[in-house]
């Protein structure tokens, strides 16, 4: 029984098995090429091969076995194809390292002839030296450090496998890990990245700090008399639930601010997920003040409620603006909570807003503009201003704009 030969052919970027019997002659082999690139046909390459340090071009049957013989003891032998304007030329050798760039060969009719002197053919690179030739070294060894993270060094992986010429797969692709290795079985390249620890050391693990969580309230209690720190959990599964912070220092010190105050919410991104509920003031120096901040689970209609009813233990009684999004749960409740008190919708949000109610057929230019428009209204230092400014958003936006308006109550 004849024995099994293994070619791994490489096609630009692209490296794939070619298996042949060990009875197979050259044209089995050509066709077996053609089978795994649709692109290349027998005629429109020639075939070499590479020995020491030059080529052995592969012309007939002999050749061909003559190759066999001198890489008996290879396997699988690797191939590499380098394709020009003229053909497509297949360099094989015992590894792909040993391969050098070649030099075009001339079409004529069906008969390509190479025109290369000696110097130049065994020539691995050249005179031509091209920009991203520095991208075979980018990736050093063991111990290298990439400062920007997992992104920089999957950009680096993929510029170090194009210069170096093969194809890679992940293994491992998340935040913290990557891992990767080679496309060809058998082969041992491989490499591996994780994200150092020192995030870890420096704000600790997530994990660890929510277990502190009951320790940190106590301690802040202690350290920080007239705070007001609220710490519920689940009566059945006994885990963590809202926490509630407002320190003694941002109470008092709010007192000495502009009544005014802005209330949001915004998803933490850490390994628990959650929603960080806060309420923000401005001090003279137009910097933000904090006065209180919660954990919870999600922004709803229960969780506002319940930061507002603590909110509200915290402030002195004098009439505040609150600067909220159109929530249902601030817009229902400020009223009830703070009566008294003026609310008003978020600029900010209220774009945002626009541009959803004219989404759809509507180009984002011309969204853009009337955004542009719906500011000048805000900003109107008179109320002849804000007409003037009104019409001309109406005349662009038409009826719709229209519905828009009629649907923020003018209060707000």
């Amino acid at each position: 029984m004849d024995s099994t030969i293994m070619f791994l052919c490489k096609h630009g970027l692209q490296i794939l098995p070619v298996r042949l019997s060990g009875g197979g002659r050259l044209k089995d082999f050509l066709s077996s090429i053609c089978n795994r690139w649709n692109n290349l046909y027998v005629g429109k390459f020639s075939v070499s091969h590479a020995y020491e340090d030059g080529y052995c071009s592969l012309q007939n049957e002999s050749d061909f076995e003559n190759m066999l013989f001198l890489f008996s003891n290879c396997d699988p032998i690797n191939a590499k194809v380098d394709e020009n304007k003229h053909s497509s030329r297949l360099i094989v050798g015992s590894t792909i390292d040993q391969v050098g760039d070649v030099d075009e060969m001339v079409d004529d009719g069906f008969e390509y002839v190479d025109r290369m002197v000696p110097a130049e053919k065994y020539c691995k690179r050249a005179e031509t030296r091209y920009l991203t030739e520095a991208w075979a070294n980018l990736i050093e060894g063991v111990g290298q450090e990439f400062p920007k993270g997992v992104k920089e060094f999957r950009a680096v992986l993929a510029r170090y496998a194009i210069e170096n010429g093969f194809m890679y797969r992940f293994v491992k692709n998340d935040q913290l890990r990557v891992t990767t290795v080679c496309v060809i079985e058998r082969c041992e390249w491989h490499v591996h990245a994780i994200v150092l620890r020192r995030q870890v050391e420096l704000y600790g693990d997530y994990e660890d700090s929510f277990d502190r969580v009951r320790w940190y309230v106590e301690a802040a209690r202690a350290t920080n008399p007239g705070s007001i720190l609220r710490l519920e959990s689940d009566p059945i599964s006994k885990e963590f639930s809202p926490l509630f912070v407002s320190f003694d220092a941002c109470i008092k010190g709010f007192n000495y601010c502009r009544p005014f105050l802005c209330l949001d919410a915004t998803h933490l991104k850490g390994r628990f997920k959650g929603t960080l509920l806060a309420a923000i003031g401005k001090d003279a120096n137009q910097c933000l003040f904090p006065i209180a901040f919660a954990i919870c689970d999600a922004e709803n209609y229960a969780n506002w409620i319940w930061f507002l009813g603590l909110l509200r233990s915290t402030l002195s009684p004098r009439p505040i603006t609150f600067i909220i999004d159109r929530n249902a749960g601030l817009v229902n409740n400020i009223p009830v909570m703070f009566p008294g008190c003026h609310h008003a919708y978020c600029l900010y949000h209220m774009q945002f807003n626009l541009k959803d109610h004219f989404s759809g057929r509507f180009r984002k230019v011309f969204r853009n503009r009337l955004v542009e428009l719906f500011n000048k209204c805000a900003h109107a230092s008179s109320v002849s201003i804000y007409k003037a400014a009104e019409e001309k958003f109406y005349q662009f936006g038409g009826d719709k704009a229209r519905t828009f308006i009629a649907s923020v109550p003018k209060e707000h």
